[in-house]
């Protein structure tokens, strides 16, 4: 029994060091890791390094794009292969409105393979902001991305997948140096890893922080270059 356990559950690591000690060792088979951050701040780059990772290890992902651009071309810089050659274990799949995206990820589960060890959501709320209008509108949107969300988790636990989320954020009253996530009740509900990214003042500084679990090592400094994200300054690195 001891052996099933860890065979099945898994922790993927990014490869960054300050990133994979904030989350315990990398991103957890089983658990919702939930990342926010202000607009540039680096959430696309930290998805792409755990897929960057997941390939080198023979795993696969699938990656839900939700946002205007594709990842594909960051990924190729990331990696230093064109697309063609990893596409096999990197499933992109592309939804077009909240109500798909809903149904995309009822149907997550047929995607999966006995690879797959990570699922990506950039962003889950893009579509949910767009589609907010009235109190009624509002209230069957919420409902239904606490229900996408539920359902994310659900996929994590029974099937044994990181399933990493990416999230907008919003200003907050008490000063726009500081910010909350988008539906943060919701979020919080599910989540079993909180992250906070936010751009600093350094060329591609950012700063990282573990929200949810509280703990030692909750927090440290990171740099976007060209292969993702890097503990060194640019100029330390290259």
């Amino acid at each position: 029994m001891t052996r099933i356990q860890v065979v099945l559950n898994l922790i993927l690591p990014s490869g960054v060091s300050v990133l994979d000690r904030i989350l315990n060792g990398g991103l957890h088979t089983g658990i919702f890791t939930h990342v926010y951050g202000d607009a540039a701040s680096g959430k696309t780059t930290l998805a792409l390094q755990f897929v960057k990772n997941a390939h080198r290890l023979n795993l696969g992902t699938i990656y839900v794009n939700s946002e205007n651009t594709s990842p594909i071309e960051r990924l190729e810089q990331m990696t230093a292969q064109p697309f063609s050659e990893i596409q096999g274990m990197v499933k992109i799949l592309a939804p077009k409105g909240f109500n798909e995206q809903g149904a995309l990820i009822d149907d997550l589960e047929l995607y999966l393979r006995e690879d797959t060890k990570l699922v990506i959501i950039d962003t889950l709320t893009r579509y949910y902001r767009l589609e907010l209008e009235d109190k009624k509108t509002n209230y069957e949107r919420h409902r239904e991305l606490n229900r996408q969300a539920g359902v994310l988790k659900g996929l994590a636990r029974n099937h044994k997948v990181a399933v990493l989320v990416l999230n907008q954020v919003r200003a907050q009253i008490k000063g726009m140096d500081d910010f909350e996530p988008v539906a943060k009740n919701i979020l919080d509900y599910w989540s079993d890893y909180t992250i906070k990214l936010r751009v600093a003042r350094g060329p591609g500084e950012r700063i990282i922080k573990r929200i949810m679990p509280e703990g030692e090592f909750s927090d440290g400094r990171l740099y976007l270059i060209k292969s993702g994200l890097s503990p060194d300054k640019p100029h330390e690195k290259e």
